[in-house]
């Protein structure tokens, strides 16, 4: 997606707590990520992992999700979804400070 250069601190922000929340409330909801592209701080990509199409249905319902589609409306400028299949996800439990791998 394509955010508002002037717009883009607030746009992270609201995002940040639209995805803990989710990721916290929702348990179709396995992980959501966003990064920047770094060349151009502008463009930010998510990748999102549900437990099925019900899950990601739930989750376009959500209250906390509304409410970050509302508060970010006149801040994306662009927005595209790619449809996708996992081949493998792997994390550590515990971020940066390691733990034990997952991977589905």
């Amino acid at each position: 997606m394509s955010v508002d250069p002037a717009q883009l601190d607030a746009y992270k922000t609201i995002l940040a707590a639209e995805q803990a929340a989710s990721v916290r409330s929702e348990p179709g909801v396995l992980m959501l990520h966003s990064v920047q592209i770094a060349d151009d701080p502008t463009q930010i990509r998510l990748l999102e992992v549900y437990a099925s199409r019900a899950a990601y249905e739930a989750h376009i319902r959500a209250p906390h999700f509304l409410t970050y589609k509302t508060a970010t409306a006149t801040m994306v400028l662009g927005l595209w979804l790619v449809d996708t299949h996992p081949i493998l996800l792997c994390a550590k439990s515990k971020g940066k400070a390691g733990g034990p791998v997952t991977c589905m």
